[in-house]
């Protein structure tokens, strides 16, 4: 976040909310300017400082458990890169990170309503219980026994890990003029000076290759007992998927594509 990108959304949301009178709460982060130029249907309001730990959900356990769940499945992935004898298994790439971010983001439920319910945000029509306090920690020991199974010498504390000091303090200012074109200049001699990488590039599979693979988890998962009817069924579709999705691709030779 950057100062310019701030007043850019809180003006877009303005427009957004016509006619309408909306109190934005907003932390005291050094990106948020505090006056907002213009604005007509929403009001700023800053947070008192001091107080994100105690009144903001995302800090009371989202983000920790957020944070939890995405570094559980990304050395998950080193795990099973070491056991294919993948060439540099922590090397991921930006879709592994994206798809990673999604999956940890669609961690339980239950998890932020107990955030919301510690931080006293909640319905006074809805008389649902408290949620108990055990289940911020959810997926902690998972991520745990993930980072012991790699047997790391001097391994950091997952708490420490959840928790890094600078992490939470990185600020991202807006660069200077000078420093963007400075940085186009550089990156166009990287372009020149090296090769394109290839580890970033998808690998070609065939249709052959993919039907096999679903043939094979297939079996794990009967192998196993694991033959649950969700995942069948989420098998079939993909299989379906990729047979009607190639098939509809194919087209009829013609005699001059063959001179």
């Amino acid at each position: 976040m950057t100062g310019l990108l701030f007043q850019d959304f809180v003006g877009w949301f303005d427009k957004r909310m016509n006619d309408r009178k909306v109190l934005l709460i907003v932390d005291n982060c050094p990106t948020h300017p505090k006056v907002v130029e213009g604005l007509r249907n929403v009001e700023l309001f800053f947070l008192p400082p001091n107080t994100t730990s105690k009144i903001q959900p995302c800090d009371v356990g989202i983000i920790r458990a957020f944070k939890a769940h995405y570094r559980r499945r990304f050395y998950s992935s080193i795990l099973q890169g070491l056991e294919v004898e993948v060439p540099n298994p922590e090397k991921i790439n930006i879709l592994n990170a994206i798809n990673f971010a999604n999956m940890a983001w669609n961690f339980d439920v239950k998890t932020i309503a107990s955030c919301f319910w510690h931080c006293k945000i909640r319905s006074e029509e809805n008389n649902v219980p408290e949620p108990e306090v055990g289940e911020l920690d959810e997926g902690i020991q998972g991520l745990n026994d993930v980072i012991s199974n790699l047997h790391y010498r001097n391994v950091m504390d997952v708490e420490h890990l959840l928790n890094y000091p600078n992490e939470n303090n990185a600020v991202m200012k807006s660069p200077t003029d000078e420093e963007i074109i400075q940085s186009v200049m550089n990156s166009n001699d990287d372009e020149n000076d090296h090769e394109p990488n290839d580890s970033s590039v998808v690998p070609n599979v065939s249709s052959k290759e993919a039907f096999q693979a679903i043939v094979t988890l297939s079996n794990y998962l009967l192998q196993h007992e694991q033959n649950i009817p969700e995942v069948v069924y989420a098998l079939q579709k993909v299989k379906d998927r990729i047979h009607y999705g190639l098939g509809g691709k194919k087209k009829q030779s013609t005699i001059d594509a063959y001179f």
